[in-house]
């Protein structure tokens, strides 16, 4: 029986391959709490610039698990990068799963990508990008929207065809300034090898750890916590504790 490698399970187990969502009753946000994040929410709206990073964090098991890639702040299930355009501000994004099945990159308005009917946590980064840097960007970001930039479900950082969302924003940010920003990678630790091998085994995935340890990736808070990026504002409505029963590590 063919093998799939623990850090590819891993990745595509966070992506919601095995959508475990449809199971999961999603959290019913009345209209009166809405309007309330709303009047949090828009005023902020203003002051978004050209190359600011737009993250969030989703009220769901998908983002509670994506966001357990950050090892240092585990804050945010996804990222985008917002341009202002003639029709508005768009966050431009990469993302897989029942909410983007064709796996190519997106825009969406920044009030949808950010609405608090189905979001509990969002902020807002900005980079120290000069004009030129930030006008290198929207070239790198649009011709990535022209081209369809396609997900990678391999999250391999060796290849530039297919990006997954962070790495998509930091081959950008380095790309338009010249590598004088540059970001860390993240690896898989002992901790999430250990607290995710009893979910490849309940999923019948026949694994292999070969490799795993070598393997690198960008995970959400290694795009903003960076020496030349700065938060501009941050607020979290609730915890996403997540309802799936994430196994113990064995010891």
């Amino acid at each position: 029986m063919k093998q799939t490698p623990l850090f590819i399970f891993l990745l595509v187990f966070f992506s919601s391959c095995f959508n475990f969502d449809k199971e999961y009753k999603k959290t019913i946000v009345n209209n009166s709490t809405i309007n309330d994040r709303w009047k949090i929410i828009t005023p902020v709206i203003d002051s978004i610039q050209d190359g600011d990073l737009i993250l969030r964090c989703g009220d769901d098991n998908t983002s509670y698990t994506l966001k357990d890639f950050s090892h240092t702040e585990k804050l945010y299930s996804h990222s985008g990068i917002a341009l202002k355009t003639d029709s508005g501000i768009y966050v431009y994004h990469n993302m897989a799963g029942d909410f983007n099945p064709d796996e190519i990159m997106r825009h969406d308005r920044i009030d949808s990508f950010l609405t608090p009917a189905t979001n509990i946590a969002f902020g807002i980064y900005r980079y120290n990008l000069s004009d030129n840097e930030k006008g290198k960007l929207k070239e790198i970001i649009f011709a990535h929207y022209k081209n369809k930039l396609p997900f990678d479900m391999n999250f391999d950082l060796r290849e530039d065809e297919k990006m997954y969302c962070a790495e998509m924003i930091y081959k950008s940010i380095e790309k338009a300034t010249n590598s004088r920003i540059v970001f860390d990678k993240s690896g898989v630790t002992n901790e999430l090898k250990r607290k995710y091998i009893k979910l490849a085994l309940a999923n019948k995935v026949i694994y292999s750890t070969k490799g795993v340890d070598q393997r690198e990736f960008v995970a959400i808070d290694n795009l903003y916590l960076n020496a030349n990026c700065k938060q501009v504002f941050k607020h979290i409505f609730k915890e996403n504790t997540g309802t799936v029963k994430i196994p113990e590590p064995e010891k």
